[in-house]
């Protein structure tokens, strides 16, 4: 039977992922976003939309109300102004619980990191960390799950290497032997859609990986390789990632920040099993890369509606 969901930051890369299968599974949707008139192809899906800002509480309580499932994604790659870390990850997970606890909600599925708390110097991982806390702690039926890079068509990973190699000759690497556990936007969002309305996930914390680990360095090659494109891989030195880091904050959109510098030095990947077997199999890299990164939206598109038809006919919501 569908649900009632409401996803607190549904228009981003992740939400309209989840968007798309939950709509294919037969939920009723919700989107929570700051800017509902940029999200309105997703009324064209079937969505509703609700004007919400966790980072001052507007509109919340309306957009949960009446809902069985809130899913919250809020989440920034980098501070600028009022969004800030501590603004959208801790303090609006804040608000968004008490509204799901007045509202009487049934279940809250949150977006957290793998990593998160475990990187002391990283706001970002902090921050995620510190939301963890608040909803375990919460008397919500909750479940939380960590993914580590999510990948896919318009993700911030490859697509900003891919522009970045298409105008330098060299290709610098941070911290290259990190290791990494990649994971499809499609497969975290199966992961998420299959948890609506399903009590055996309750108080449950899932990380979620790929099947494959790599070394950022690793991943850099496999994308040159798909883009047909020769580049030499020259190693970043400390001092000079970090003036790379400091000067790229003053961009609209920064391409790395200190934050992020200070993630890329520790290596991000599942211990145990990568992919809960209880949400299916996570598709490999090498086989999802391909479909996007050269521009073949067609293939992209059809790949994931291949998956996602073939899960949820097979009853696995």
């Amino acid at each position: 039977m569908g649900q009632r969901v409401c996803i607190i930051g549904g228009s981003g890369f992740v939400g309209r992922s989840i968007v798309d299968q939950a709509i294919t599974a037969g939920h009723q949707v919700t989107v929570g976003c700051r800017h509902p008139e940029r999200a309105r192809d997703l009324m064209v899906k079937g969505a509703s939309l609700a004007a919400v800002d966790v980072t001052d509480g507007q509109g919340i309580e309306a957009a949960v109300a009446n809902q069985d499932t809130v899913i919250y994604l809020v989440g920034l790659l980098f501070e600028k102004g009022r969004q800030n870390f501590v603004a959208a990850h801790r303090d609006g997970v804040v608000r968004v619980l008490e509204a799901c606890k007045q509202a009487g909600v049934k279940q809250y599925l949150h977006m957290s990191a793998l990593g998160a708390g475990e990187v002391v110097e990283s706001s970002y991982a902090a921050t995620k960390g510190e939301a963890e806390t608040l909803v375990r702690h919460s008397e919500l039926n909750w479940t939380i799950f960590r993914p580590s890079i999510v990948y896919g068509a318009n993700d911030d990973f490859f697509n900003q290497f891919k522009a970045m190699s298409a105008m330098l000759p060299v290709m610098p690497v941070i911290s290259g032997s990190s290791q990494f556990q990649p994971v499809w936007v499609e497969d975290v969002a199966r992961a998420f859609v299959c948890s609506i309305g399903n009590r055996h996930v309750t108080g449950q914390r899932y990380d979620l990986g790929g099947p494959k680990v790599y070394s950022f360095q690793a991943m850099l090659e496999l994308l040159m390789a798909e883009l047909g494109r020769e580049r030499l891989f020259i190693p970043l030195p400390g001092i000079a990632a970090k003036m790379m880091a400091i000067f790229g904050s003053l961009l609209p959109t920064p391409p790395i920040t200190l934050d992020q510098l200070k993630l890329l030095t520790h290596d991000n990947t599942v211990e145990g099993e990568a992919f809960p077997a209880q949400f299916g199999s996570a598709a490999a890299l090498e086989q999802v890369l391909p479909s996007y990164i050269t521009n073949s939206q067609a293939e992209g598109l059809q790949l994931r509606m291949n998956a996602s038809r073939q899960h949820y006919r097979k009853g696995g919501v």
